[in-house]
């Protein structure tokens, strides 16, 4: 069976990631765990430890699970958790390695100042890098907008080991949801030119060997396939809550196996993104 949907409350953002990962659970079939981390442990001298400040943190952590289920309402089967640890996101890391390869984290964005996209916040930023499983993050303000379900699954697609990662997870969420699956390659504005000879045959040749590429992995895949042109960070930002309910991308290609490790490009969808985004690890 596939892993839970680890749903981590907190402040502001712990509606916007309900928003997204309640319906994920349902249509997956999936346990939803919501999960408040608090610190666990406050050092007053050798060998001694604040036992009042935890216990006002664990209080603090089950009042954030008392919004949540009262959010979710009678939502049946949810596992509420508190967890100490001594960050955020160690806790989320340990919770997200237990629950197994196949479990996600959902975690929500920074206050955007009234812009509905992502804007990782420190939490995350440390999660994502070294994650043991996938990670999303969910645009600030998406409860507004929110899918009713997950059913357009998008996967930004490079033929490169990350890109085959977040293609294999992609279409097997896709399959997991009953959802449509595209391949969005991006022919980048950066790509080399020749200083001599026929440089608009080169860049035809070009667009024809990303197109194949995509269309021959979106046919193996069972999906369909979009070629966009210029910056790729712009290209994949410019997507809408009206285009997608779900872009997929993968990890840097180096680093240690099984991880998050993001790249450029990663790192600045994430941060730009209008959708929500799931960053899967290297294979």
């Amino acid at each position: 069976m596939p892993g839970p949907i680890i749903a981590a409350f907190k402040g502001a953002a712990g509606p916007d990631v309900l928003a997204f990962a309640a319906p994920l659970s349902r249509a997956s079939g999936r346990p939803l765990m919501v999960a408040a981390v608090y610190p666990g442990r406050a050092p007053v001298g050798l060998g001694r430890v604040d036992a009042e400040w935890v216990a006002y943190n664990r209080d603090e952590a089950d009042s954030l699970l008392d919004e949540a289920r009262g959010l979710l309402g009678d939502e049946p089967g949810v596992d509420y958790r508190s967890v100490a640890a001594d960050s955020a996101s160690h806790g989320l890391h340990d919770l997200l390695e237990q629950s197994g390869p196949t479990a996600v984290a959902v975690l929500g964005s920074s206050n955007a100042k009234g812009t509905r996209r992502t804007v990782v916040g420190s939490t995350a930023d440390r999660l994502l890098q070294g994650a043991p499983g996938p990670v999303v993050i969910v645009p600030w303000a998406y409860e507004e907008y929110a899918a009713a379900a997950v059913t357009r699954i998008a996967v930004a697609y490079v033929a490169t080991p990350d890109g085959a990662a977040a293609l294999a997870f992609g279409q097997a969420l896709a399959a997991e949801l009953g959802a449509s699956l595209s391949l969005i390659s991006v022919l980048p504005d950066t790509q080399v030119r020749p200083s001599l000879g026929d440089r608009t045959g080169f860049a035809a040749e070009q667009r024809a060997a990303f197109r194949a590429a995509v269309e021959q992995a979106a046919a193996s895949a069972g999906g369909s396939s979009t070629l966009l042109e210029g910056p790729v960070v712009d290209a994949l930002t410019g997507l809408q809550p009206t285009d997608v309910d779900l872009l997929v991308v993968g990890s840097r290609g180096y680093g240690p196996a099984r991880r998050v490790l993001l790249g450029g490009v990663s790192s600045r969808v994430l941060k730009q993104a209008k959708v929500p985004v799931l960053v899967v690890p290297r294979g």
